[in-house]
């Protein structure tokens, strides 16, 4: 064969292998773009496009460690995860957790996300908590650690507790909210107010850095720079307790401790602690309590005022004054 075919045998097979790589999967009824949707279609799992998990609808989960139930789950509708790393995105969501000694926390939001492999589950949107003795938390979001059985949300919270005989409920703000679940301890932490209606509809106000709740009983405490308001009389000091009724469960008094002090319209007191109670009208001084009233000074092992301060009662008093005078000016104020 001549040098000057070879050549053009050459150019030919040139040109047929060009064409069928151009024009086969035309000539074959497959598009260029159908072929690369094959192809993607052939990828593996890893590389596929968020949102192909699966989708359900009236969502019921239960989950438990052992014979003991951890939490049980309710949703409208539940987006699957791709992978074992990917979160369940769930829509309407309610979840009831079950704590120690029987106590129940019932949480419910608008969006939800579950993480199959340690089933700590997150709430967003309009989280509202309701523990089972009456206590309701509101928050923006609110995250359940599986590991440490607690649940935590950093934004603002919102709380009510069960009403009373006196009236409306304990009503308190605060920065944050903890609730550990192994011991049923509730914390909420920065900027806490609170307000409660207590008898003949008076109100008693308290600011504090802390504030302390149980989600199995009514214990109560407010810690840190402790503001206690009530009528015309200010208490401060580094820590306040509710004291309930044991038989009617409505709040009593108010203890103050730790080194009080108390300002009212007439008088000015200093204590180790005070008690506030608002069913007798009674406020006590105990622990070297002493009373400044009108130019007048009252010291003793214990100081009582009775009837809304219209009486005054001093036990082994430890400083000279005329009782029946201060009696008389304090009858005279009131």
């Amino acid at each position: 064969m001549s040098k000057r075919n070879s050549i053009i045998l050459g150019m030919l097979f040139l040109i047929l292998v060009v064409e069928i790589l151009i024009f086969a999967p035309n000539e074959l009824g497959i598009s260029p773009a159908e072929d690369q949707a094959q192809q993607t279609a052939a990828a593996p799992p890893d590389q596929e496009k968020p949102g192909t998990g699966q989708v359900m609808s009236d969502v019921y989960s239960i989950e438990a460690k052992g014979e003991n139930r951890e939490w049980e789950l309710w949703a409208d509708k539940a987006l699957g995860p791709r992978n074992n790393k990917d979160e369940w995105t769930i829509q309407n969501v309610r979840v009831k957790f079950y704590a120690d000694n029987g106590v129940i926390y019932n949480v419910t939001g608008k969006t939800g996300y579950v993480a199959p492999m340690r089933n700590d589950i997150r709430v967003v949107g309009n989280v509202i908590t309701k523990s089972s003795n009456g206590y309701t938390f509101k928050t923006e979001s609110a995250f359940y650690e599986s590991g440490k059985r607690r649940l935590s949300s950093p934004t603002a919270v919102t709380m009510s507790g069960p009403a009373d005989d006196n009236g409306g409920p304990l009503t308190l703000n605060g920065g944050d909210l903890l609730a550990d679940f192994n011991t049923n301890e509730i914390n909420i932490t920065r900027a806490v107010k609170a307000r409660k209606v207590v008898k003949n509809n008076k109100v008693a106000t308290i600011q504090s850095s802390k504030a302390e709740f149980s989600g199995r009983t009514n214990m109560a405490r407010f810690l840190g720079n402790v503001v206690m308001d009530y009528d015309t009389m200010r208490v401060t000091g580094p820590e306040a307790r509710f004291m309930y009724d044991s038989k009617s469960r409505s709040l009593d008094s108010i203890e103050v401790a730790g080194g009080v002090r108390v300002t009212d319209t007439d008088k000015f007191a200093t204590s180790k602690s005070v008690s506030v109670s608002f069913k007798n009208e009674r406020t006590v001084f105990n622990g070297m309590p002493r009373v400044v009233q009108n130019g007048d000074e009252l010291t003793g092992d214990q100081i009582v005022f009775l009837d809304g301060g219209r009486k005054v009662q001093v036990s082994n008093a430890k400083a000279d004054f005329d009782p029946e005078s201060v009696q008389k000016s304090m009858e005279k104020k009131n």
